[in-house]
């Protein structure tokens, strides 16, 4: 193996909606069954696009179908995923936005 860092990609979805003049945020739980936003992580020998896997991801953790998608931020920094001095891979998170479709969006 070279010394160059093994990299991860992971999604994770801010899909927000306002019911009675009041935001709401979609939200999934997690293996420790805690409230997380729906994520998961980008293989492309899966699903050939980020926002394939974003689609699919959502819809396997809520069942939600998405609507419109945006990319809003890409986190890169060293120690968000893992503390700054672990070893191992070194997660980028990207963030992007959607927008359920149908009457089940939040």
């Amino acid at each position: 193996m070279s010394g160059r860092p093994t990299i991860e990609i992971g999604l994770s979805a801010a899909v927000v909606a306002v019911e009675r003049d009041a935001p709401e945020i979609l939200v999934a739980r997690s293996q420790d069954d805690l409230a997380a936003l729906p994520a998961g992580p980008f293989d492309p020998r899966r699903r050939r696009t980020l926002e394939i896997a974003l689609r699919a991801s959502v819809a396997e953790q809520t069942a939600l179908e998405l609507g419109y998608v945006e990319q809003l931020y890409t986190f890169g920094d060293r120690g968000r995923v893992q503390s700054p001095d672990e070893v191992g891979p070194h997660t980028v998170s990207i963030g992007p936005a959607g927008r359920g479709s149908g009457a089940h969006a939040p």
